[in-house]
């Protein structure tokens, strides 16, 4: 897409061609399935801070100065504790997990840390 200045309004989109037009409405598109997501995940979060509050509290592994384990954890003590239990439970010897295989057979080996230290 060509630049434009910013703050000058809306592009004339009849002006354009089909083809500017149709990468306009995937670039859009990318944008409404980013924010999409990002809901989901963050809804995802709550479910599992209001539904496993002691065992999120449990995985934390960390300190807060204003942590209060009698209350529900935030999204940000839950994206902690699932990434403080993500290697054990990608090297753990269950087989049976489709989430398991799903993320093994997706993952960037270069960024888990967990085969990082594992090798």
């Amino acid at each position: 897409m060509r630049s434009i200045k910013r703050g000058s309004g809306n592009q004339n989109l009849s002006s354009k061609s089909a083809e500017y037009r149709q990468k306009v409405r995937r670039k859009i598109g990318a944008y409404h399935r980013y924010v999409q997501l990002g809901c989901v995940a963050q809804g995802l979060l709550q479910y599992l801070a209001i539904s496993y509050r002691e065992r999120v509290w449990a995985s934390f592994g960390s300190w807060l100065r204003t942590m209060k384990t009698d209350m529900v954890p935030s999204e940000m003590v839950v994206a902690q504790a699932l990434r403080t239990d993500l290697p054990d439970f990608l090297l753990s010897n269950e087989e049976n997990s489709d989430l398991k295989k799903f993320i093994l057979d997706h993952a960037d080996y270069d960024r888990l840390l967990c085969f990082k230290m594992a090798a």
